[in-house]
């Protein structure tokens, strides 16, 4: 990432350590990215958020939170978030979110000038130190790209697809990847290694531990320094249940909602997620 970049993002990032406790989300994007951190700074994950309900780990603690590709609207928790969070360009947007879109003033008017890539490769990009990205065999690259479906903006002719890639400095390692594919195959690779699968809690009465469609088995003989049965030890209790809605009708401002936002993303232009407490 351009060092201009990194300097008009919120700069806790600098200072997160073991004592931070991760809010993981219910795919690969939040997942993969919590083991980035965890292998990076010792994380936990403390929280798991499915967009009906909160869970807890009851054996770790839930001070110095970070959420991760979560568009939370609590502005005292800090956040990875690669949503676009504002409708109207007025909106109030969490403080403490590291988000392209937030800082580049993306709402529903510009929303083709957003950043539509992954929080993943955003945090790769934010921590690397010219090593991360040196020697990726094509077949780690394209699931990289495939995560949250990254490639779809080049394919899809998006010049802002161009401008966040520079700003990221993610053209050089991926470029070869993408010109040898059409978006075809990179839909083919992606359903074929169930990169969108879900994450979700299984409820055995009082505890929840979580299960996937992920294919884990893959994803760690492809990248085997991270900790992929990290997933298999977490036990949650379920904390509260939250009211979730899709619209798809015009609305003013995130204002003309609630007051009462837990999350918010516009996922189309005219089309946004929200859950409320």
């Amino acid at each position: 990432m351009k060092q201009n970049l990194k300097e008009r993002l919120p700069q806790w990032y600098k200072e997160i350590t073991n004592e931070h406790k991760l809010i993981l989300t219910n795919d690969l994007d939040s997942y993969f990215s919590c083991l980035i951190l965890r292998k990076l700074f010792g994380c936990d994950i403390a929280m798991f958020y499915d967009f009906n309900s909160i869970y807890y780990n009851e054996k770790i603690n839930h001070d110095k939170l970070i959420g991760v590709d979560l568009a939370i609207e609590d502005e005292r928790i800090k956040t990875f978030c690669n949503h676009v969070t504002r409708i109207h360009k007025d909106d109030k947007v969490n403080p403490l979110s590291i988000n392209l879109n937030n800082i580049n003033g993306i709402h529903r008017d510009n929303y083709y000038d957003k950043y539509a890539g992954s929080t993943l490769l955003m945090i790769l990009s934010l921590f690397d130190n010219g090593d991360i990205f040196k020697n990726l065999t094509d077949e780690q690259k394209q699931i990289l790209i495939s995560i949250d479906s990254h490639y779809l903006g080049y394919y899809g002719g998006y010049s802002a697809w161009h401008k966040w890639n520079n700003e990221l400095e993610l053209k050089e390692p991926f470029m070869n990847v993408i010109e040898n594919n059409t978006k075809e195959s990179m839909n083919k690779f992606q359903y074929e290694h169930s990169l969108k699968g879900t994450i979700s809690a299984w409820d055995l009465f009082t505890e929840y531990p979580l299960k996937t469609t992920l294919d884990l088995k893959y994803l760690k003989e492809q990248f085997p320094t991270l900790e992929w049965d990290y997933l298999d030890s977490l036990i949650f209790t379920k904390k509260l249940d939250l009211n979730s809605k899709k619209n798809t009708g015009y609305i003013n401002s995130k204002a003309d909602l609630s007051s009462r936002l837990f999350s918010f993303a516009l996922t189309r232009k005219n089309e946004m997620k929200f859950t409320t407490v």
